[in-house]
C-alpha cells in the first residue's frame, strides 16, 4: 500500500474550492493561476499575501494546449471566479481548477484578497461604453459599484449596455465613395450585428480583440476584430466586408487566380504603380473607355503597333487618319507638310502630328 495515500486523488474524497484568481503570471508559462479560496483563506492579505498561494493547475478541454503547444491557450484574467478541487486534500497545496463561475461583481478592493490585487478587473463599465474604468485606481475611500454581469456585451446586445467596437465600426465607415466613369457613389456597408442572447458566441481578450461566431436566426455574422480597428465580417447573406486600416501586404508564392461574375469598382485615393516584369495581356471583349484629365505618356523601347479599322486621333473632323488612306509625300524628303502647317508627318523626327 502507498505511504501517502491522501495524495491520491480521489482516495479520500474531494476537497472542493470556490475562490479568485488573484495571479496568473505563472513563472514556469504552463498556464497556473493562483487562487484565493473560499472557507479556506481569509481576505487579510498581511495574513496571507498572494505570493503564499500555491499554484493551482487549470484544467483544459481536449483540444486545449496539453502537449507541446498544440492546440488553443487563453488565459484567465486576474479576479475571476472559479471552481476546482485539491488533488492533496489534507494539505491543499496541489490544487486544479476546473472552470470559471460568471456572475454580476459588486465592488473591487485590491487592498484585500479575493481582489485583482492589479486592481483592473473587473472594469467599470458606463452604459455606452465598453473597456473602460471611473475610479481613480489609487482612490480606495468608496468601493467601486458595478452593474452588470460577466457576459460579453456583444452576447447580451442590451439597449442600455452597447458595446464601444458597434459605436466605432460605424463612425469609421467610407461612404460617398466614387465610382469611375459615373455619377454614382457607394458606402461601405453598416453592420448586420443583431445578436439574439444566448446565440452569439463571444471571444475577447483583455486587450480588446474580438471573434464572434452568431447564431442569432436570421443575423447569423462570423466577424473577426483587431481592437485598432481592422476587422471583417460576413453576415447572414454570405456577404463579407473588410476594413484594414493600416496597410496590407498579400505574397503570392504560387499563381493566383481571381473569378468575380459581377462588376468590379475600383477607386484609388492616391497613386497606382504596376509593375509587371513578365508580358502583360489584356482582353477586352467589350468596349475600353479611358478619361485622362491630366498628360499621357507612352515610352515603348521596342515596337509599337496599332492595328483597328478605324483611328481617329482627335474627336474633330480635321486629324483623322484611316487605313488605305493615300498620302503624297511630293518632293519634300523630310514628310510631308500640308499648305497650312496643321496636318504633317516629319520622319526626321519620327512625329506625328495630325489635326491642331
Amino acid at each position: 500500500m502507498a505511504k501517502n495515500p491522501q495524495h491520491y486523488m480521489g482516495l479520500d474524497g474531494f476537497k472542493w474550492f470556490v475562490g479568485v484568481v488573484e495571479d496568473n503570471n505563472d513563472p514556469d508559462k504552463l498556464g497556473r493561476v493562483k487562487v484565493r479560496a473560499y472557507g479556506f483563506h481569509t481576505k487579510d492579505l498581511t495574513d496571507i499575501p498572494t505570493d503564499s498561494l500555491p499554484w493551482a493547475s487549470v484544467m483544459s478541454p481536449t483540444n486545449d494546449t496539453s502537449m507541446q503547444g498544440i492546440g488553443k491557450f487563453s488565459k484567465i484574467v486576474n479576479g475571476t471566479w472559479v471552481v476546482g478541487f485539491y488533488m492533496d486534500a489534507a494539505e491543499m497545496q496541489n490544487p486544479i481548477v476546473m472552470g470559471t463561475l460568471k456572475g454580476k461583481p459588486s465592488y473591487k478592493d485590491s487592498r484585500f484578497g479575493f481582489s485583482d490585487p492589479n486592481d483592473v478587473y473587473p472594469e467599470q463599465k458606463n452604459s455606452n461604453s465598453g473597456h473602460g474604468t471611473d475610479k481613480d485606481d489609487n482612490d480606495f475611500t468608496t468601493e467601486t459599484q458595478f452593474i452588470e454581469s460577466d457576459v460579453n456585451r456583444l452576447a447580451k446586445n442590451e439597449t442600455d449596455l452597447s458595446h464601444t467596437v458597434l459605436t466605432t465600426k460605424e463612425e469609421g465607415r467610407s461612404k460617398t465613395i466614387p465610382i469611375a466613369n459615373s455619377d454614382e457613389t457607394f458606402d461601405e456597408p453598416a453592420s448586420t450585428y443583431a445578436a439574439v442572447y444566448p446565440d452569439n458566441n463571444v471571444i475577447e481578450t483583455s486587450s480588446g480583440h474580438i471573434v464572434e461566431y452568431d447564431d442569432s436566426v436570421g443575423t447569423e455574422r462570423i466577424h473577426e476584430y483587431h481592437r485598432k480597428g481592422t476587422f471583417y465580417e460576413i453576415d447572414a447573406m454570405g456577404n463579407k466586408v473588410t476594413r484594414i486600416v493600416g496597410d496590407n501586404y498579400q505574397i503570392v508564392a504560387g499563381k493566383e487566380f481571381v473569378n468575380v461574375k459581377g462588376d468590379v469598382n475600383l477607386t484609388i485615393d492616391s497613386n497606382c504603380n504596376t509593375y509587371v516584369k513578365g508580358n502583360w495581356n489584356i482582353q477586352v471583349d467589350g468596349n475600353v473607355t479611358e478619361n485622362i484629365k491630366g498628360t499621357y505618356d507612352q515610352n515603348v523601347t521596342g515596337n509599337a503597333t496599332m492595328d483597328a479599322a478605324t483611328i481617329n486621333l482627335n474627336s474633330g473632323t480635321k486629324g483623322a487618319a484611316r487605313l488605305d488612306d493615300q498620302v503624297d509625300t511630293g518632293d519634300d524628303p523630310a514628310g510631308i507638310s500640308g499648305s497650312d502647317g496643321s496636318n504633317k508627318i516629319e520622319s526626321a523626327s519620327t512625329t506625328v502630328i495630325i489635326g491642331d
